[in-house]
């Protein structure tokens, strides 16, 4: 289900970045530089803004789910919720 707020919008979507070794931050800088010829809707990222960088995405942090959608055509939103110790892929 989702939520409308009062003034009819749809809020952004939230995405995790799942195992930091995974393939789920590729497949979220992969999904988020599609965006344009998708036409997707605005979503952010809670995870660490420093493994996406690392990955080359243009990161822009977000305190709130709202701050989203004026980043969003820029940069990929991350809320951040650090790693407490960096990410190794494949281990």
């Amino acid at each position: 289900m989702t939520r409308v707020a009062a003034s009819g919008r749809v809020g952004p979507l939230a995405l995790t970045m799942g195992e930091p070794a995974g393939i789920g931050p590729e497949i979220t800088l992969k999904t988020w530089r599609g965006r344009d010829a998708a036409a997707l809707p605005c979503f952010f990222v809670a995870g660490d803004p420093a493994l996406y960088r690392a990955l080359g995405a243009p990161v822009e942090g977000i305190a709130t789910a709202a701050e989203a959608a004026d980043v969003f055509h820029r940069a990929l939103p991350v809320l951040s919720v650090p790693l407490a110790e960096p990410a190794e892929p494949g281990r």
